[in-house]
C-alpha cells in the first residue's frame, strides 16, 4: 500500500528539514547585526523557489525529482542529473549527521570516541528511515510542536534572566543600507530555503494535492519567522562578533539562561531537543537518497535499502573533513556554493524553463 502523509505532516517536515540544523548556527555572519533582516528579507526568494518545485510536481504529479528530471532533459542527461540528486541526498545525510556528532563530541562527551557517537546517531536515523515515511512525517509532526514550545519557553527565561537579552546589540540597523545586506546573504537562498528541496521526493505521497502549494508557501513563512527570531536572540544576547566565532550559538544562548534560583543549567535537555532535530534531518535525506535510488532500480520496497545507506552514510560523515573547523568551512564555503546553488536552485529554475520551451514547440507542431 502506497504511504500517505497529511498536508500539515507536510507543514512539518518543510519547517523540520532545514530547521534541523540551522537553528544551530548564526547563518549569515557577514550580514553582522542586520543578519536577523536578511534571513527576513530571503522569506521571498524561498517562496519563490516553493512555486518552482511545486510548478514541476504540478507537471509530473505522480513522479519524484528523480524520476521527472529524465523527462525533462531527456534519458542520458536526465539519469545522470538524477543520480547526482541521488548522491546529494546521502551527503547532506552525512553532512549533518557529522555536524550533530560534532556538536555531542565538542560540547558534551569530549572523551567519548566520535565513531560511537556517530555510529548512535545513525542507528536511530537508520532505523527512522526502516520504518518509513509516514512514521518520520509523524515523528516530524510531533517534535515540531516541541520545538515550538521550548522556542517560547527560552525567550521567556531569557526574558526573565536579569541582562541576558540586550536588544541594543542588534543596533545600528542597516547602517550601510540594504543593498549590501541582501549582497552578502545570497547564501540564505541555498541554506537553509533550498535544503527544502529534499520534500519534491516526497509531493507525490500528500493526500490533499491541491493544498501542497498553499502548504509550502505557509512552512516558508514560518521557518523564514522562527528563524529570524532566532538570529535576534544570538545577536540580542552574544553580540554579533561572539555570535559569529561561537562553534554553537545556540547552545551558548541557552546556557546563560536560568530557570528558578538553583536550576540554571540545561545543557543535556537542549543537547536532546537539537537531536531530535538532526535525527529527522538525516532520516529525511536519507531516505530520500534511499526512494530515488529504489526508483531507479525498481526496488518496490525501500526498507531493504536502509541498512547498505546507513552504512554509506557513516562512512561518508566518518570521513568528510579532518575536523569539525574544517567540516564547517566546507559547509558554508564549497558546498553552498559549488553544491547546494546548482542543485537547489539552478537546475530546478532550468528544469521548468526547458519543460515549458517543449511545451511551447509541441504546441506549435501540432498546429502546424
Amino acid at each position: 500500500m502506497k504511504a500517505k502523509i497529511s498536508v500539515y505532516q507536510l507543514f512539518a517536515g518543510i519547517v523540520m528539514a532545514p530547521l534541523g540544523t540551522a537553528i544551530l548556527f548564526l547563518i549569515t555572519p557577514e550580514a553582522k547585526q542586520d543578519a536577523w533582516i536578511a534571513m527576513l528579507i530571503y522569506i521571498i526568494p524561498g517562496i519563490m523557489l516553493q512555486i518552482i518545485y511545486t510548478s514541476l510536481w504540478k507537471k509530473y504529479p505522480k513522479d519524484t525529482i528523480v524520476t521527472y528530471m529524465p523527462k525533462i532533459f531527456g534519458k542520458i542527461l536526465g539519469y545522470i542529473i538524477s543520480i547526482v540528486y541521488i548522491l546529494f541526498f546521502a551527503y547532506e545525510a552525512a553532512r549533518v549527521a557529522r555536524d550533530f556528532t560534532d556538536l555531542i563530541l565538542i560540547s558534551s562527551m569530549p572523551k567519548v570516541s566520535s565513531t560511537i557517537i556517530l555510529l548512535s546517531i545513525m542507528l536511530v536515523s537508520g532505523y527512522a528511515a526502516y520504518l518509513g515515511l509516514e512514521n518520520m512525517f509523524r515523528s516530524a509532526n510531533l517534535f515540531l510542536y516541541i520545538w515550538i514550545i521550548f522556542f517560547i519557553l527560552e525567550w521567556l527565561f531569557l526574558y526573565r534572566t536579569e541582562g541576558t537579552l540586550k536588544f541594543y546589540n542588534i543596533k545600528p540597523i542597516l547602517h550601510n543600507g540594504i543593498v549590501p545586506v541582501i549582497k552578502e546573504s545570497w547564501k540564505l537562498i541555498t541554506f537553509p530555503y533550498g535544503e527544502t528541496l529534499i520534500m519534491a521526493m516526497f509531493f507525490p505521497y500528500v493526500k490533499e494535492t491541491s493544498k501542497v502549494r498553499k502548504i509550502s508557501l505557509l512552512s516558508i513563512i514560518f521557518m523564514g519567522i522562527f528563524l529570524t527570531l532566532n538570529t535576534v536572540m544570538f545577536i540580542s544576547v552574544l553580540g554579533v562578533n561572539f555570535a559569529s566565532n561561537s562553534l554553537f550559538p545556540f547552545l551558548r544562548t541557552v546556557r546563560l539562561m536560568h530557570i528558578g534560583e538553583t536550576f540554571d543549567r540545561v545543557d543535556i535537555f537542549v543537547i536532546l531537543i537539537m537531536m531530535i532535530g538532526g535525527f529527522i534531518k538525516v532520516s529525511f535525506f536519507m531516505y530520500g537518497s534511499m526512494l530515488g535510488f529504489s526508483k531507479m532500480v525498481k526496488i518496490k520496497d525501500t526498507r531493504y535499502l536502509a541498512l547498505p545507506f546507513s552504512v554509506v552514510v557513516f562512512f561518508t560523515a566518518m570521513l568528510i573533513a579532518k575536523n569539525y573547523p574544517q567540516h564547517i568551512y566546507i559547509g558554508q564555503t564549497l558546498t553552498i556554493t559549488y553544491i547546494h546553488l546548482p542543485l537547489t536552485v539552478i537546475i530546478p529554475i532550468i528544469a521548468l524553463i526547458i519543460y515549458y520551451i517543449k511545451r511551447l514547440i509541441f504546441k506549435i507542431d501540432a498546429e502546424t
